[in-house]
């Protein structure tokens, strides 16, 4: 038995009918369609009637009847299938440019705020109105942008690799990126104690806007690597590059240089307007606060670092901490990339840990997303035919089950479809504790790649993992690993202050030590030690930082962003349901600002226009002569 159309229905029958009639009238003969007009005058009538029975009864005939005559060949079809799509794909491509889009998370930039597979919805009128397919708005507000939030922002016209992409597989455009937005334009900000200290163009004290309470446990670290991206700008001459210029924020920071007499000199090249000129380099917004570590044995102190562990305590493991990158006692190095080149010249130093402190480590321990297969680790997001125990580039985890995996605040989870997490309980595998374990996750938790691994003095490669003091303690991890009272920490600063006054103009060496925050003695903010080592930002240009700084390509390597690429903000995160579902961690955007009250209102015009011209086209009773 056929089902009863109802009468909306039957009146989307009717017009369905009467238009495709109107269209076709030369094609269908004169007496079917006086006889369709005659059924759906018919219906009209039954429709306004409200007689639902009969009003279904003379649709179903009228479809009957009219089907002959709105048959599609093949060519028709498709037309109207791609006009159709065009239009779909127009209307969302112009969505996403200028109103909101949803954004999966590809990487782990921005952990632990936002994970891989993470999925939100942005808003593009956050700070403005964009024009599509451009780096511009018509209309931007700069109050509108907050220090701390977070911001979406095109790569377009950026010093930033593989970033073309099409958009629906139709239109040519550039990736997009999300990071934490730190800086504004004029604004001053120095490093130090995995804080950001910092000013306004006016000279206010913006510090409390980047130490929010709810962002504490976001350590922000002013480099990658100490000599950041190094470009040679002249070919090499007997297998030595001669220059070497150092970029850190994609600004040229110093020149490296070998002399007609075979002398290896450095300078640093003016900074203005980002910072006064500095004479040294670990003077550089900070740089000097933090070091870089890592995990060694007794043996590897003694191959791999110029450390003598006989005038220390005997450590179960030492911590390695290369501080203090300097222009003095320069070398020729083979970095990476096989270039022979002039290279900084970094000091190094050694702390013997005891069980408790690795423990302490342990308890802290934070890595990249990683895959084990068949007890061989690799880094989440790499391709996965490097997975097999014959890779000699992946670190092993024995014991370790397959599976996908993190570490985060010490907590161990395994990743599941779509980037659901479970917490492991304390019997798992991966949280059997030894000195190798921990050595391999603290060393290779990041990168994931044994090239990173201790080998010899002064390797190309050192891991992510880096280290600071914030008020007298010795911070690894996010968190205290030597308290200031603590027997090893003393012992370690007594070293370094021996080294110091030891050291000479040809073997320098400064102490890695608590140079404290730039503050004064009263506690306000020194405006004037900022002024003189912070970094500035240029007109219209921002920083922008990942929450995840060992694992995100930021300002730090691609520069500041233009306030042109601006393109909006993350609102929610819908997926995947938990604690973090909801607002992200960022200081509120308003909900109600200009530019979104004028994409709404427009939005809210042409939905108006559509609906007052569709109620147009379906009013009953129409004429049917």
């Amino acid at each position: 038995m056929d089902k009863t159309y109802s009468l909306r229905k039957s009146k989307k029958v009717f017009f369905h009918v009467y238009h495709g009639i109107r269209r076709k009238k030369d094609k269908i003969p004169a007496t079917e369609k006086q006889r369709i007009y005659d059924l759906l005058t018919q219906l009209q009538t039954e429709i306004l009637a409200k007689n639902k029975e009969q009003a279904s009864l003379l649709a179903k005939q009228a479809e009957r009847i009219s089907a002959p005559f709105f048959k599609k060949n093949f060519f028709s079809q498709s037309l109207e299938f791609v006009f159709a799509l065009a239009f779909a794909i127009c209307v969302a491509f112009l969505v996403r440019q200028v109103w909101f889009e949803f954004y999966e998370i590809p990487t782990g930039s921005m952990r632990p705020t936002f994970k891989e597979q993470d999925r939100l919805m942005v808003s593009k009128t956050t700070f403005g109105i964009n024009t599509p397919m451009t780096t511009s708005q018509m209309y931007f507000d700069t109050d509108l942008v907050q220090r701390s939030g977070i911001v979406i922002f095109t790569g377009e016209n950026m010093d930033i690799s593989d970033v073309d992409t099409n958009y629906f597989y139709v239109f040519p455009g550039k990736k997009q990126y999300i990071k934490r937005l730190i800086a504004k334009p004029g604004d001053t900000v120095y490093f130090y104690g995995g804080k950001i200290y910092g000013i306004s163009a006016e000279g206010e004290d913006i510090t409390p806007q980047l130490q929010r309470k709810e962002l504490e446990k976001i350590e922000h670290i002013p480099f990658l690597q100490f000599e950041g991206k190094v470009v040679i700008p002249e070919a090499p001459k007997n297998g030595i590059s001669p220059i070497a210029i150092l970029y850190q924020m994609n600004e040229p920071v110093a020149r490296l240089f070998c002399t007609p007499t075979y002398q290896i000199e450095g300078e640093m090249l003016p900074l203005a307007p980002l910072t006064p000129q500095l004479s040294q380099y670990s003077d550089l917004w900070g740089f000097k606060n933090f070091g870089m570590s890592r995990l060694l044995t007794k043996e590897e102190v003694n191959e791999c670092t110029d450390s003598d562990t006989s005038s220390m305590e005997e450590g179960v493991l030492y911590l390695e901490i290369r501080h203090h990158p300097g222009l003095q006692a320069l070398h020729l190095t083979s970095d990476y990339s096989g270039r022979v080149r002039p290279a900084l010249n970094v000091n190094s130093t050694v702390i013997p840990l005891q069980k408790q402190h690795l423990e302490t480590l342990f308890s802290n321990l934070y890595t990249a997303r990683f895959i084990v297969k068949n007890e061989v680790a690799m880094r989440y997001g790499m391709p996965s035919y490097l997975l097999s125990s014959s890779s000699a580039f992946l670190p092993k985890l024995p014991g370790v089950p397959d599976g996908t995996y993190e570490f985060y605040y010490g907590k161990a989870y395994q990743i599941f479809w779509q980037g659901l997490a479970e917490e492991l309980p304390a019997n798992h595998p991966i949280y059997e504790f030894d000195n190798k374990r921990i050595q391999t996750l603290y060393n290779l938790g990041i990168e994931f790649d044994t090239k990173f691994s201790p080998y010899r003095k002064k390797q190309p490669l050192y891991p992510s993992r880096y280290v600071y003091f914030y008020e007298k303690d010795l911070y690894a991890l996010g968190a205290p690993l030597l308290t200031k009272e603590d027997p090893t920490l003393l012992n370690f600063l007594d070293r370094e202050y021996t080294k110091q006054t030891a050291s000479t103009y040809k073997d320098p060496y400064q102490a890695f030590q608590d140079y404290g925050a730039p503050l004064k003695e009263n506690g306000e903010l020194d405006v004037t030690f900022i002024k003189q080592y912070g970094l500035k930002l240029p007109a219209k240009s921002y920083l922008a930082l990942g929450d995840n700084h060992a694992m995100s390509s930021d300002s730090r390597v691609f520069g500041f962003v233009p306030e042109g690429n601006l393109r909006g903000g993350p609102d929610f995160i819908f997926w995947p349901p938990g604690p973090r579902f909801g607002a992200p961690d960022q200081p509120p955007y308003p909900f109600v600002n200009l530019p979104r009250t004028i994409v709404w209102a427009v939005c809210a015009i042409i939905l108006g226009m559509w609906w007052v011209v569709h109620k147009k086209r379906t009013k009953l009773p129409i004429s049917l002569t």
